[in-house]
């Protein structure tokens, strides 16, 4: 199982240093709630997206290749396990925390958020991005993410359970279609978030939430 997932980590770098897997067409539309803040971008890869956040931010990644390509291009990255990473920042030292196709990665999410909401700033932001394992493309595609490295799938409703058990509040979910990249992608998917449209997550492929530290959690309130 091990050597297994080894080497799907090792075909998705060697696809990133390739140039693979661009910027999804939905994030022009949350990285207004990123310029101009210092951010931790929780398994930044090669800087994709790091690149649009302030001079002061840093990323954690555990794939070394992609640490230097990252590295090469300017960026503070560190390289390190996620856990660790995140242990290894100050209380209250990011203004934002991007966290970005990572969470259904790790054995501990529920830790993970906890140790976000540690570093941010009071009232800072999340910025949490999932894909959408039970949808209709996914059905249609047959594509299984349990066959390669995701541990957990969210739905927005339990992702927001964890999300107020951590001490965030929720302020905007942003759905993304598959396929559609660059301005064209953008004007597709503010338009796609635009309509009233019913069953809104089960024909998308992935969502972004936007949410707030609303407070900050204590041993003995926060127990789980």
């Amino acid at each position: 199982m091990i050597d297994n997932l080894e080497s799907t980590y090792k075909e998705y770098a060697a696809e990133r240093l390739l140039g693979g897997f661009g910027e999804m067409g939905s994030w022009p539309l949350v990285l207004p709630y990123l310029r101009n803040k210092k951010v931790l971008d929780i398994g930044c890869s090669d800087g994709l997206y790091l690149q649009h956040c302030s001079s002061q931010s840093v990323g954690l990644e555990q794939i070394p290749e992609l640490v230097e390509m990252a590295r090469r291009r300017g960026l503070q990255v560190e390289h390190c396990d996620i856990s660790e990473g995140l242990k290894r920042q100050r209380a209250e030292s990011f203004d934002a925390v991007l966290f970005s196709h990572v969470m259904e990665h790790i054995d501990a999410p529920i830790v993970a958020l906890r140790e976000v909401n540690r570093i941010l700033q009071p009232k800072g932001t999340l910025i949490l991005g999932l894909p959408i394992e039970n949808c209709f493309i996914r059905h249609v595609l047959r594509h299984d993410y349990f066959d390669g490295t995701h541990v957990y799938a969210f739905t927005i409703r339990n992702a927001g359970k964890l999300l107020s058990l951590t001490g965030f509040n929720i302020n905007e979910i942003i759905y993304h279609l598959p396929k559609f990249k660059g301005r064209f992608g953008m004007q597709i998917n503010k338009i796609w978030n635009a309509l009233p449209v019913p069953f809104k997550e089960y024909f998308s492929m992935a969502y972004w939430i936007y949410a707030t530290k609303e407070r900050e959690l204590t041993a003995e309130k926060d127990r789980y």
